[in-house]
């Protein structure tokens, strides 16, 4: 690591790191590397000065720096491979560690030493930079634990490279844990979650005993309906411990269920409202309940104004989610007067951000993502990925069964643009509808109301195409993953469905790779519908239908924008269309010569013109006599008084 003083004074204060202008002066001094090898270090710094969209005098070549800006951006966004990008990482590590801006890697202590020669290579892969922080540190193996692996991400996002920071930590601790559980006589302690963030949120163990009370309580009135006839306050309250006594008749239950996911990202919230609260300088032992988050009301206030600070006295998500769980728990499980519950809602109508039409951010990645180039790679990606497919599996059956998969999953999205979750669950047994006994092929797509974000169901033909990519990746490809017994048509572990994160990432990947734009998968709805629309404007109805929205509403909030500019193209081509017919109208007629009339004889530089000056191209006959008369003066065209001369002649003659 490199040594600075922990408390420098003003003599001694590190340089700061040179931008990345600075460093490619620097490299172009380095006489002892031949030419090409300092025309590649330049290349390489200025490749990751336009990666970060910088200009190389601002850029510092510092890893901070480099980690948030460069290497976690997808190369071929940029028109960088793969292989081209691990060259500029190669170059930039090299020409940062010869300046002095990283360090080399240490010499183990024997402890560590010792604890390297029990480990794979595999591993040591992965715990490289683990083991070379806790060494240098002074950290013996058998003391290493999560306040040592948390000082030691902040290492690595600091004073190392990293592209992916967050998978390397999920790695580091997996592996760790797997060594520690499998070779129990190293003595080696177990590592909690790995975090690269800051705490934003109070962890639920942390929380007094009767706010911990308090949210399972919100967690199963959320998770409950207006008609479940088994809610009860009572029979909950003795299931879940004391607690609050909450009014049934004044504060109903949820009209329908919320899902899961959707709880679970209210308790979330309400946990960052604590935080939020200590941060403001309330004890952590006195809020000790959901009340003490609304009660006083100046509270709750102070809750949203943090917020509404930090974000820069700018409407923010995280300022929204907090005050609507705040005016939920002031309304339903508190049971405020109506008056405050109204206050926290103008509060919230105030730091939550108002969606009138897509986001800024989404609708300059479709501008990319519709580019007819991009939209040229998008549609034919699944029948590239696909002959891939084949073509790996005698070879690779590993990156054979990932090609086909990714080919069935642009697929789905392209034609059928399903939310991440049902493509997750999607089941042939359940959610496919045979068009007859015992035939593969499936007539219709059939999702239950219960299965969907919007209780709306899903049912829709299946095409021939979509049937043959079905059917062959089941026949082919699925069998080499799936375990036996497991329905559903993208198979996980065992008997359960592939993660939503896994799925995610996979599409995302190979769009960047082959198509070069940044997407997510719930871009790919946005594209279907922005796509539609510019060929059919104002069809907000099909829109609606096609992504499963209750009513056009959604559909007109979300995708405004870009049909409006659609509407605005067909404007203005009415008016050029008009331009041009005008054009034409006022266009100077031309008059044909009368007949009989003839065209001089002239092969200057003018053209032939009539007695009235206009121009008109020589006939036929004119030409050959032109011709002809060359050749007998010798190449030099006669006069037209010759002309005229030698026809009297003629005519004399006869």
């Amino acid at each position: 690591m490199l040594k600075y003083p922990e408390n420098p004074s003003p003599g001694n204060d590190p340089p700061p790191a040179p931008t990345v202008a600075e460093a490619i002066a620097i490299v172009a001094s380095w006489d002892t590397l031949s030419i090409e090898r300092r025309r590649g270090l330049t290349s390489s710094l200025r490749a990751i000065a336009r990666i970060a969209e910088s200009d190389p005098a601002t850029l510092r070549l510092c890893p901070a720096e480099l980690n948030a800006k460069v290497l976690g951006r997808a190369p071929q966004l940029y028109g960088l491979s793969a292989t081209s990008m691990a060259t500029v990482r190669s170059h930039v590590r090299y020409a940062m560690r010869r300046l002095g801006l990283l360090d080399t890697r240490p010499t183990l202590t024997p402890a560590w030493a010792e604890l390297r020669r029990h480990l794979a290579p595999r591993v040591l892969m992965t715990l490289t930079r683990f083991l070379a922080y806790h060494s240098v540190a002074g950290v013996l193996p058998a003391e290493v634990s999560d306040e040592t692996f948390e000082r030691c991400q902040k290492w690595i996002l600091t004073e190392t490279l990293c592209r992916n920071p967050r998978r390397l930590f999920g790695q580091i601790r997996y592996v760790w844990n797997k060594v520690a559980r499998e070779m129990p006589e190293l003595g080696l302690p177990i590592l909690g979650a790995a975090r690269c963030q800051v705490r934003k949120t109070v962890a639920l163990a942390d929380l007094h005993p009767d706010m911990q009370a308090d949210l399972a309580l919100m967690a199963a009135r959320l998770g409950s309906s207006d008609l479940d006839e088994d809610f009860d306050d009572a029979d909950i309250g003795d299931v879940l411990g004391s607690g609050p006594v909450i009014d049934q008749a004044g504060h109903p239950a949820p009209r329908r269920a919320l899902r899961p996911i959707t709880i679970d990202e209210r308790l979330r919230h309400a946990r960052q409202a604590v935080w939020v609260a200590v941060q403001i300088g309330v004890p952590r032992n006195e809020i000790r309940g959901l009340r003490d988050l609304v009660v006083p009301l100046t509270r709750a206030k102070q809750i949203i104004r943090y917020l509404w600070d930090r974000a820069g006295k700018a409407p923010s998500a995280s300022a929204g989610h907090v005050a609507e769980v705040l005016r939920q728990i002031a309304k339903f499980h508190v049971g405020l007067p109506k008056a405050d519950v109204d206050q926290i809602a103008v509060w919230h109508r105030k730091v939550a951000p108002k969606y009138a039409e897509m986001t800024e951010k989404n609708r300059r990645r479709l501008e990319v993502l519709l580019t007819p180039a991009a939209e040229a790679k998008l549609l034919a990606l699944p029948k590239v990925l696909m002959e891939e497919a084949r073509e790996l599996l005698p070879v690779s059956p590993v990156l054979a069964v990932s090609a086909a998969k990714r080919a069935l999953l642009v697929h789905l999205e392209l034609f059928y643009a399903f939310r991440v979750k049902n493509v997750c669950l999607l089941r042939r047994d359940r959610h496919l509808v045979l068009a007859a006994p015992g035939t593969p092929d499936a007539a219709r797509f059939l999702i239950p109301e219960e299965e969907l974000k919007n209780s709306k169901t899903f049912d829709r033909p299946v095409l021939s195409l979509t049937n043959a990519y079905i059917q062959e990746w089941e026949r082919t490809f699925r069998p080499l993953i799936a375990a036996p017994g497991n329905p559903y048509l993208f198979p996980g572990e065992d008997n359960k469905p592939m993660c939503r994160q896994a799925i995610a990432a996979s599409l995302k990947k190979i769009i960047v790779e082959r198509v070069g734009c940044e997407v997510n998968i719930h871009l790919m709805r946005h594209r279907a519908a922005v796509a539609y629309l510019k060929i059919y404007p104002g069809e907000f109805g099909i829109v609606a239908e096609l992504l499963g929205h209750k009513t056009e509403k959604t559909a007109r909030k979300s995708y405004t924008g870009p049909e409006r500019d659609a509407a605005f193209e067909r404007f203005d081509h009415t008016v050029l269309d008009a331009m041009k017919s005008l054009k034409r109208a006022s266009a100077p007629k031309h008059r044909r010569p009368r007949a009989g009339r003839s065209l001089l004889v002239n092969d200057g530089p003018a053209s032939p013109r009539t007695s009235r000056g206009h121009k008109h191209a020589p006939s036929p006959a004119s030409s050959r006599r032109s011709s002809v008369q060359r050749t007998a003066t010798g190449g030099v065209p006669p006069s037209p008084g010759a002309t005229r001369s030698n026809a009297r002649k003629k005519g004399a003659a006869e």
